[in-house]
């Protein structure tokens, strides 16, 4: 399991919110369903609003990776509700299926507030990115898309990581305009084996 950690979030409230998801997803296969999480088991701090993605892996290949930038719900329940989705509600992929648990790694991000970065044009950006590997989300008009930091261990140049994430929003991979607007934000992960708490 291995674990990143910030001001405000421990290990151990990040091990929770692992647990939550691998619970969210156990519940799938159950004849009960999912149960929500007892917010009377957690914290004041994972009880907060949070914004938050679950990104699941098999074999090392994506299998699923659903989140929300903005937060609204108690982080506990976000965290549940994205692992379920990130298993069973990507469109990008088939469901999650009980074969591939064995196999199965899930990673929680916990994502800062979003904060807009004031770029005149895309080369600024692209300097700023060449020494802040952060989390980017790209909006222009009715056009948006998100990489979590994670992003840059596949992309490490940062031409690389906005061409994708342009293409990702479905624009051109040169696509820049005025009305284009950049905010960034970090996150708070942990990543760990389906089976590891069992």
């Amino acid at each position: 399991m291995s674990v990143t950690l910030s001001q405000n979030l421990n290990k151990g409230e990040l091990t929770q919110l692992l647990d939550i998801a691998r619970e969210a997803i156990r519940g799938h296969f159950s004849e009960e369903g999912p149960k929500s999480p007892q917010l009377d088991l957690y914290g004041k701090k994972l009880l907060e609003p949070g914004a938050c993605f679950v990104t699941l892996t098999v074999h090392g290949e994506l299998q699923g990776c659903l989140g929300s930038i903005n937060a609204h719900t108690p982080l506990v329940l976000e965290v549940h509700n994205k692992a379920i989705a990130s298993a069973y509600q990507d469109r990008r992929f088939m469901p999650l299926t009980e074969e591939q648990l064995d196999h199965l790694m899930i990673e929680v991000s916990v994502l800062s507030e979003p904060a807009v970065l004031e770029v005149r044009s895309e080369q600024e950006l692209l300097d700023y990115l060449s020494n802040n590997k952060v989390g980017v989300i790209l909006s222009d008009n009715y056009g948006q898309a998100l990489f979590l930091p994670q992003v840059w261990e596949q992309l490490p140049k940062p031409h690389d990581f906005i061409r994708h994430l342009k293409i990702k929003a479905g624009w051109k991979p040169d696509h820049w305009s005025s009305s284009m607007t950049v905010k960034t934000f970090t996150v708070t992960s942990i990543e760990g084996k389906y089976f590891e708490a069992i």
